[in-house]
């Protein structure tokens, strides 16, 4: 009967200290099981964040290649224009109509670059 009673006492003990190291497991599988949450949570917002900057980045990116065609084709459009002159021959034919035209060409740049460097009124 005693050894009965102590057998019963060891088992008592041992489903004790197997209950309290369950229970605290279970406590820290649940501590990491919110930071877990918390960390997939985080890096899901940065994921869509990065999402919608990539979206922007591509709208700008076609923005900036439509521009710079429009330039490409100023460009060839002006480059053909020069060909078709001959500048120094015309240059030392008319060189008063050559410099009104350089001079009135030459201000509008300025006045361009102005506007675009002014400091914004308030």
């Amino acid at each position: 009967m005693i050894i009965m009673g102590v057998l019963m006492a060891t088992m008592a003990g041992g489903f004790y200290f197997y209950y309290k190291d369950t229970q605290n497991r279970i406590q820290i599988l649940a501590k990491n099981n919110a930071k877990l949450e918390s960390a997939v949570q985080t890096q899901q917002t940065a994921i869509d964040t990065l999402q919608q900057d990539a979206e922007k980045f591509n709208k700008l990116n076609q923005r900036l290649q439509i521009n710079l065609d429009n330039a490409e084709k100023e460009k060839d459009a002006l480059y053909k224009k020069l060909q078709r002159h001959d500048l120094t021959r015309l240059a030392l034919r008319k060189p008063a109509l050559i410099e009104k035209v350089i001079n009135k060409a030459t201000k509008k740049e300025h006045e361009s670059i102005e506007d675009l460097t002014k400091r914004p009124t308030r």
